[in-house]
């Protein structure tokens, strides 16, 4: 029986809206979202928004604080640790489960999404190339068949993701040289390797992006603004 064609809700729509602004910088990290006015310029209902705000909130893109407001998150050097305690376990896992499904189809799409990011990267459209690397990741994850890795990975990586474009991607501190050569050290793995091979890879590579995006942490430290000033703000959303 042909199935119904899912609704995308409105929902869904403003919090990817608002995923996209915060890619994009339009909405910073340590920005305070107002939310009768951010409703307003987007001319949805403050309840609507609320809802979308929940689902970022679960993705760790925005946190809400008791009696002070919701906030763009703000990465911090703990918060990439504690997102890596995670990463460093499940990926790898998640690797290893697809690897003995892994086919020729599966190994030109990750290579379709490499080839899209360095498009990207030619253009320095961060955003478009933060989307392609994001689903290279999610196309390993999903080729596990665990639903549950799945899931768990795609609620704990956005932030790291975000923050690729947010602290990273300024155009001084990306290596898309670099970049590239470490993903394609994934799909070798994946192609050649054993499950074990494939875990030991994976953990090795995650442990280098941990490394990498503390670093790049600190060397920007202009996209830092001092809680005071943040909380004078209103978002800024065109």
């Amino acid at each position: 029986m042909v199935q119904p064609v899912p609704r995308v809700t409105l929902r869904s729509k403003v919090a990817t809206h608002l995923f996209d602004a915060i890619l994009r910088r339009e909405l910073h990290p340590g920005d305070r979202i107002v939310e009768a006015k951010l409703a307003r310029r987007l001319g949805v209902a403050q309840s609507t928004l609320r809802e979308a705000l929940q689902e970022l909130e679960h993705k760790g893109l925005v946190t809400k604080h008791e009696n002070r407001g919701t906030f763009v998150t703000r990465l911090t050097a703990q918060d990439i640790e504690d997102v890596y305690v995670v990463r460093l376990e499940l990926e790898p896992l998640a690797a290893a489960l697809a690897q003995p499904h892994w086919s020729s189809e599966q190994h030109a799409r990750l290579a379709d999404l490499l080839e899209e990011m360095r498009r990207a990267s030619d253009r320095r459209d961060y955003e478009q190339l933060l989307k392609f690397d994001f689903a290279f990741h999610q196309f390993i994850w999903k080729t596990s068949g665990n639903r549950s890795l799945e899931r768990a990975l795609n609620a704990v990586c956005p932030p790291i993701f975000a923050g690729y474009l947010i602290f990273l991607f300024s155009g001084d501190t990306y290596d898309f040289a670099q970049d590239y050569e470490e993903h394609q050290t994934l799909m070798a793995a994946l192609r050649k390797g054993g499950p074990e091979e494939v875990r030991r890879v994976f953990r090795e590579m995650m442990e280098i992006f941990r490394v990498q995006d503390l670093r790049n942490l600190r060397a920007v430290p202009g996209e830092f603004r001092e809680p005071a000033e943040v909380m004078a703000q209103l978002v800024r959303h065109s």
